[in-house]
C-alpha cells in the first residue's frame, strides 16, 4: 500500500511529540547558546543504535517511555500514530531528530540501502505491537 510521505514540521508532529532543533533555544545571535526542549524525571535512560535494512512496516510498536530518534546516516521514513488507532498511520519522512511521546505507535523503514539511527529511551521499556492489515 503506497502513502503519502509527509515533512516532518512542528505543527504536524505536535500529536506524537516534538523536532529537535533551534526553536527550544532562546538565541539573539551572539555567543553559544543552549536550550532546553523537554524536562523529565526519570530512573534513567539508555541509549540505542538502531540499523534499519527494512524497506516496508508491517508491525508497529509502542513505548511507555518517552524517545528519541534521531538520524545518522542514510534515508528513513517513520510511520507514527496515536495509542488509540494503530492503523489511522502517518508517514513521514525522518530526516530531523525527533521526540515521541509516551504510547505512540510507531516503526521505521529504510529507503536507501540502511538507515542509521541513533535512540534514547528510558533504561526500562515495556510496550507492545500491532499487525498492521496493510504492509506499508
Amino acid at each position: 500500500m503506497s502513502r503519502k510521505v509527509y515533512r516532518l514540521t512542528h505543527e504536524n508532529m505536535q500529536p506524537y511529540g516534538y523536532i529537535i532543533d533551534k526553536k527550544c533555544v532562546k538565541d539573539n545571535g551572539k555567543g553559544n547558546k543552549f536550550g532546553i526542549l523537554l524536562k523529565v524525571k526519570s530512573a534513567g535512560w539508555r541509549i540505542g543504535y538502531l540499523i534499519v535494512r527494512e524497506k516496508t512496516i508491517k508491525r508497529i510498536e509502542y513505548h511507555d517511555s518517552l524517545e528519541t530518534f534521531e538520524p545518522v546516516s542514510g534515508k528513513a521514513i517513520i510511520a507514527l500514530a496515536a495509542h488509540a488507532n494503530p492503523e489511522n498511520i502517518k508517514v513521514f519522512l525522518l530526516d530531523k531528530p525527533i521526540v515521541l511521546k509516551k504510547l505512540i505507535w510507531h516503526d521505521v523503514a529504510a529507503l536507501s540501502k540502511i538507515a542509521e539511527i541513533k535512540i534514547f529511551e528510558n533504561r526500562e521499556v515495556n510496550g507492545g505491537y500491532y499487525y498492521l492489515k496493510s504492509i506499508i
